[in-house]
């Protein structure tokens, strides 16, 4: 099953193994790990339903709407799953249970008060080497066990509610069952209400449910822009050596290009499927672009008579004789030609650069980086102004780049200033 779970205090790891066998079961997630996960794991489906916050960075939006943009479906429940889930359902990311659903819908039923503050699910834990223990009891356990109490006539209404808005004034790591009044301690043991764990189990068998379906990838309806914020994060998951030899190589395009395409070719897991459905979600929307001009067929056309010299009319005629082509093969070729280049721009970085270290290119792309570094110590980037510009205008003429789309490459645009230092440093 490829099913990558996060969990902890909600739901013990052995448990959630138990309920969704073949899983992958990981702790609480951090900041990045949802992202790690895909570019590692390459899962189907994301469960969240532990994660962490207060003295770490919680998990991201951002990252869980890259893993659905990749055709991951991320599943959520219970507790920081819950949360993540009633934000971004709009989006596609599936959310399960009652916990989801009182955030959704902003009222926790049976009670009137609005209902969205974090800390109704939030439990002080011990650390995931100890088994993420649970050592308080969250908010929406508490409420769900006072409505059952309420229902079995152990209280009324108005003392339902009097507990309720108690237990809610202390601060979430002192809230705990144990805070309740001593005539419900012989109930409680046995009526409890853990429902975080509920909702976690329930997406459990959801998500088991979903692999019988032999599912398809998770088909977004939205665009994931690769805005700075976001290449800054990726550069961050990436270790500092291998950061220093990617941008070596995207100042080199031809070579970018070829590698990132064997990297993709080798990701490919069924290469019996045309290759519109082994291109991932960026790829898959290039292919089936249509009308008379799609941004991306038209790009890779212009590319193409560039390269060629294919400017007039009468050239690209002889060169399609010349190769037994068609206009109608040629577009057949550019749209795969788009598919590809769509796809490259989400080709795993750590998968990238362990394909320089199986080509040999890595060493001497890594000595020029470290040799970048050290000339470069202590000088400045370059700041906006003729200097940075003149770099960027004479990089994306030698390499045929439109200029705008290098401005908006934040990452190769730095990578080409820093160049052009060296260059200055050592001529």
């Amino acid at each position: 099953m490829s099913a990558v779970i996060f969990t902890g205090p909600t739901l013990p790891a052995a448990e959630a193994a138990r309920l969704l066998p073949g899983a992958t079961v990981l702790p609480p997630a951090r900041q990045g790990d949802i992202f790690r996960a895909v570019r590692d794991r390459r899962p189907l489906a994301i469960g969240l339903v532990d994660g962490v916050f207060l003295h770490e960075p919680a998990v991201w939006h951002r990252e869980i709407l890259w893993a659905l943009s990749e055709g991951v479906h991320v599943f959520g429940a219970a507790s920081m799953g819950a949360l993540r889930a009633a934000e971004l359902f709009p989006y596609g990311m599936h959310g399960v249970g009652r916990v989801f659903e009182a955030y959704r819908d902003g009222r926790w039923p049976g009670f009137d008060d609005d209902f969205e503050d974090d800390d109704e699910v939030a439990v002080v834990h011990a650390p995931a080497e100890l088994g993420a223990t649970p050592l308080s009891d969250a908010m929406v356990d508490l409420r769900d066990t006072l409505l059952a109490a309420e229902s079995a006539g152990i209280v009324t209404r108005t003392e339902r509610d009097a507990l309720c808005a108690a237990l809610k004034a202390l601060p979430f790591p002192q809230r705990s069952f144990a805070a309740l009044p001593q005539p419900f301690r012989a109930w409680l043991q046995a009526n409890r209400v853990a429902r975080k764990r509920l909702d976690a189990e329930a997406m459990l068998a959801e998500i088991g449910q979903f692999f019988t379906t032999d599912p398809a990838p998770f088909a977004p309806a939205f665009r994931f822009e690769h805005v700075h914020v976001w290449d800054n994060f990726v550069r961050s998951q990436v270790p500092e050596e291998d950061a220093l030899v990617l941008d070596e190589l995207r100042l080199r395009p031809p070579e970018w290009h070829a590698a990132a395409r064997a990297v993709l070719g080798r990701m490919a897991q069924k290469p019996a499927l045309p290759l519109w459905e082994r291109v991932g979600v960026k790829g898959r929307d290039a292919w089936k672009s249509e009308g008379a001009a799609p941004i991306g067929l038209r790009a890779a056309f212009d590319a193409f008579r560039t390269g060629r010299g294919l400017a007039r009319r009468a050239d690209l005629d002889t060169w399609l004789a010349d190769n037994a082509m068609t206009e109608a093969s040629l577009s057949r070729l550019l749209r795969e030609e788009a598919a590809l280049t769509a796809a490259l721009t989400d080709v795993p970085l750590a998968a990238l650069a362990d394909h320089l270290r199986l080509t040999g290119a890595y060493a001497p792309l890594l000595r020029r980086a470290r040799a970048k570094q050290a000339a470069l110590a202590g000088i400045p980037g370059l700041s906006p102004g003729p200097d940075a510009d003149g770099a960027l205008i004479l990089f994306a003429d030698r390499n045929n780049v439109a200029i705008d789309a290098l401005r908006n490459d934040t990452t190769l645009a730095a990578a080409v200033c820093r160049e052009y230092q060296f260059q200055r440093r050592i001529s």
